[in-house]
């Protein structure tokens, strides 16, 4: 009786065993078919929905075989220090701005003109006691007999500079505002697609919209990663492209800025053409 209960347990390890390494064997394509889980990807600043959000939200929504989540980093800090953290994938992933060779030699630039080339149409803040300042100007040795303001280190402090403007500057982006207030410069430009939420974060009824002059230089706007994060570069890119190809991103743009671009009138202004030395020759503005 001891032998045939060897025997009959050795038959049902052996069983056992069979039917182990079967339901193993089944499970293993099941594993591999899981979903790949959601990378964060972590733009500048606190959240909020905006312009820029929304478009990293469409761009990463179209299928790239990788999903990602978008998330605000909750960092606060100087543009410099933030593009520095997120090429050192330190708590910021994506940010954007405007291309220049710097740029693009330290980190990786996705290549979509992501506000067509309007960032580099700039109209002007006046002091309302001289509504007319910026009338009768036709080129930029007339605008060059007055004095515009911009912050320190903004890249239009150099473009205006080496296209012979006099810019006045600050450390204080806020107190530029006082300055024309005072007169210590005589206009204060700023990229069309912002100039009226400009006025509404800084209301001075001093202030005004210039109807006449329209400032243009080539420029673009890109988003930017780190310069080995290829994978979320390239899926950014695709995005982008597919949504411009399926009408998104011009209704996007269109219920941010159309009704802004409208009332500037801009077809009615005197244009002024500006060079912008910081840009590579080979970037698309549009």
């Amino acid at each position: 009786m001891f032998k045939v209960h060897l025997h009959q347990f050795a038959l049902l390890c052996l069983l056992f065993c069979g039917l182990s390494a079967s339901a193993g064997a089944e499970s293993l394509p099941a594993a591999q078919s899981t979903p790949h889980k959601a990378v964060a990807v972590r733009y500048g600043g606190q959240q909020r929905q905006d312009y820029y959000t929304e478009l990293l939200q469409l761009a990463l929504r179209y299928p790239s075989g990788q999903a990602f989540h978008l998330q605000a980093s909750g960092l606060d800090i100087p543009k410099q220090r933030a593009f520095d953290l997120m090429n050192a994938h330190e708590g910021i992933d994506v940010l954007f701005g405007s291309v220049s060779h710097e740029r693009l030699a330290r980190y990786r630039g996705v290549p979509f003109p992501i506000l067509r080339g309007y960032n580099g149409w700039r109209v002007a803040l006046i002091n309302r006691n001289t509504p007319d300042m910026l009338r009768g100007i036709h080129s930029k040795t007339h605008l060059s007999r007055l004095s515009a303001g911009q912050f320190l280190s903004w890249s239009d402090t150099q473009i205006l500079r080496h296209n012979s403007l006099l810019v006045a500057t600050s450390s204080d982006a806020n107190g530029l505002y006082g300055m024309l207030q005072r007169g210590r410069i005589d206009y204060f430009p700023l990229s069309v697609l912002e100039i009226e939420q400009e006025l509404r974060n800084h209301p001075n009824p001093a202030l005004m919209i210039d109807p006449h002059l329209l400032l243009v230089y080539p420029t673009a706007t890109w988003f930017y990663v780190a310069k080995d994060n290829t994978e979320l570069a390239d899926a950014l890119l695709q995005g982008l492209q597919q949504a411009e190809q399926d009408g998104s991103f011009d209704q996007l743009f269109e219920r941010y800025f159309g009704a802004t671009l409208q009332r500037l009138q801009l077809e009615k202004r005197t244009r002024i053409m500006l060079e912008n030395p910081l840009l590579p020759a080979h970037v698309k503005v549009q």
